[in-house]
């Protein structure tokens, strides 16, 4: 009973982390996370708002996606300044699966929930590895800019439908003229503060309260600039003069909590749940790997050189998303400029998202009223400044230094989501990437070495990696080529030298990497050479060996390898002289029978 419950507890403090450290939590740390949480909730209540009109849905939808994964990362997050929310990029994915409708949208969010529980429950967090830099580089460059061009209609206060970089861009061109000349002055006047308050918040002034200041100021600037602008309209719309085109209404209060809708009456006709999920498509695995890919990049970039359990943030991530999906959230996971703040802000503990989802419950309760007058040029002026500092322009250089290889999948997937799709283009990249991949694993290196200077002497083929059924064919080609090549050179010797095949670096093989081998070796069996194999793992031996008809040479040392080749040298030679004294004797039989003439009458 002992070792059951030692192993329970094991167990509820890694899945339940809040038990390890919630018994070491001081007054100091309970300070800093209020100051923190705070911070971040003022960051997150202008974001979320911009960031469901980026899904298509009404505000109150961001905000619903805002408190409940903060308070489930609470108990279960490992990374205190993760801050779990709606991001850009995934409502961006929203609006394309969702189409602005929100039962699609919360059943998206629940579904993706579902999908990162079981990734986290079977632990195939290595999948989200197939997804490499370049390609989550060249994915989020192409939706940063697709999300920034798709706001350019709320700074010019114009009706523009589109949903592609192409798209978006006609769509533009023709509400061009009809675009309103108050809007496009809020926006660029918002956006030049908002750059702005982003600088003076590095600032670092001699005195220290004054730095405190001025970063507590850059940290806030949405909610400052939000605040102000609504301020703005309010007091335009005393005078019955509103020059600006706002939010509109919002829905007040907590939303009402239950599971996702299932069902969908649209029209004349009710949709189940599997029509539900075949309208959503792809987006059912595409949303949630996008956003493990976003919540784990974050956690690694604040691990502070500790491990990252992978496993509990898929778990964890997971049940965010299905909580969530019972207050009506769309699809979260952590944001980095969120994070960043916490960090920045001293936050101690996870238990930051409290006091911040404390202040998003006491907007959605409070404030709705007043959301009413947020211009659409400000929310699109704070998403145009979150996203464009994520146009990873700064990894160019650095790939090209180490891998130029590797802009191929990079630029293949910026190109493809930007004119065929963000869904399409990740496939697309990942598709590629493995297809190099999957190159270079079927060519690895071969090192070809003639050791003719030893005695005897041979040839050692040395394979950069394992030996995999796409590597097979080109191990035998690079042999048989080597063969014919000491063809060539060694005329006059009597007897081509042995292949040497180093196995140092082969940790595993397959059945047709075995059959390839079987074949190899009869090849040069009928060309009286043998293939040794240089250090063997004793697994891979084995299963040559297994179906293998012809003898299978091994040495495990230098030394063993020369006393193999000189013993089948002695071999062939004492073969040699053998059969040439056979041919000697047949000669010289006939050579008598042919000059003796009573023998040649007489057979006659």
């Amino acid at each position: 009973m002992k070792m059951v419950r030692f192993n329970f507890m094991n167990f509820a403090r890694r899945r339940i982390p809040i038990i390890a450290w919630f018994p070491t939590y001081t007054c100091n740390d309970a300070f800093s996370d209020v100051v923190a949480g705070i911070t971040v909730g003022l960051t997150l209540i202008p974001q979320a708002i911009a960031y469901a009109a980026l899904a298509g849905l009404g505000a109150q939808y961001g905000l619903y996606s805002a408190f409940a994964g903060s308070l489930v990362y609470i108990a279960m997050g490992t990374c205190k300044e993760v801050n779990i929310g709606p991001s850009a990029l995934l409502s961006l994915l929203t609006y394309t699966y969702a189409k602005g409708v929100p039962e699609y949208a919360v059943l998206l969010c629940f579904l993706s929930g579902c999908i990162t529980l079981a990734l986290g429950l079977l632990r195939l967090g290595f999948l989200v590895e197939l997804v490499s830099a370049p390609v989550v580089s060249g994915f989020t460059s192409a939706a940063s800019l697709i999300i920034a061009c798709s706001q350019i209609k709320g700074l010019m206060g114009v009706t523009a439908h589109g949903e592609g970089f192409i798209e978006i861009w006609q769509g533009l061109y023709d509400a061009a003229h009809t675009a309103r000349m108050p809007d496009l002055i809020l926006a660029c006047c918002c956006i030049i503060v908002l750059l702005s308050l982003k600088r003076i918040k590095d600032i670092k002034s001699e005195n220290a309260n004054m730095t405190r200041i001025l970063w507590f100021i850059g940290s806030a600037r949405n909610a400052l600039v939000v605040v102000v602008c609504a301020v703005t309209a309010y007091l335009f719309q005393t005078y019955s003069v509103v020059p600006f085109l706002l939010t509109g209404q919002i829905r007040a209060g907590l939303p009402s909590v239950g599971p996702p809708s299932f069902s969908l009456i649209s029209g004349n006709q009710t949709l189940g749940f599997f029509d539900m999920c075949k309208a959503l498509g792809t987006g059912i695995i595409i949303v949630p790997l996008v956003g493990i890919i976003g919540n784990v990049a974050i956690v690694k970039a604040f691990s502070h050189g500790k491990s990252m359990d992978a496993t509990q943030e898929l778990f964890t991530l997971g049940v965010c998303n299905i909580v969530g999906s019972f207050f009506s959230s769309i699809p979260v996971t952590g944001s980095f400029s969120r994070s960043a703040v916490n960090n920045a802000s001293g936050v101690k503990t996870p238990l930051g998202g409290l006091y911040t989802g404390i202040l998003v419950i006491l907007a959605l309760s409070l404030l709705t009223p007043y959301f009413y007058y947020i211009p659409r040029a400000t929310l699109s002026s704070v998403i145009i400044c979150a996203v464009i500092f994520m146009v990873d322009i700064d990894v160019i250089m650095p790939i090209w230094r180490s891998s130029k290889r590797d802009l191929i999948p990079g630029l293949v997937t910026f190109l493809s989501c930007l004119f065929v799709g963000v869904e399409s283009g990740i496939l697309i990249g990942v598709a590629v990437d493995l297809a190099i991949l999957i190159y270079f694993d079927a060519r690895p290196h071969m090192e070809v070495e003639h050791r003719n200077q030893c005695d005897p002497d041979y040839v050692i083929v040395r394979p950069g990696g394992s030996l995999s059924f796409p590597a097979i064919d080109y191990l035998r080609e690079h042999l048989t080529k080597n063969l014919v090549k000491n063809k060539r050179i060694m005329k006059n010797q009597k007897q081509l030298p042995h292949i040497v095949l180093d196995c140092k670096h082969i940790y595993r093989i397959d059945f047709t990497s075995v059959q390839g081998i079987s074949a190899t070796v009869s090849d040069l069996a009928q060309q009286g050479c043998h293939l040794i194999m240089l250090y063997p793992r004793q697994n891979i031996l084995a299963s040559v060996r297994c179906l293998v008809k012809e003898p299978i040479l091994s040495a495990h040392s230098e030394t063993e390898l020369i006393s193999i080749l000189r013993q089948l040298d002695a071999k062939s030679a004492s073969e040699d002289e053998t059969r040439l004294e056979i041919n000697n004797l047949t000669n010289s039989t006939s050579k008598s029978r042919i000059t003796d003439p009573e023998t040649a009458s007489t057979n006659l």
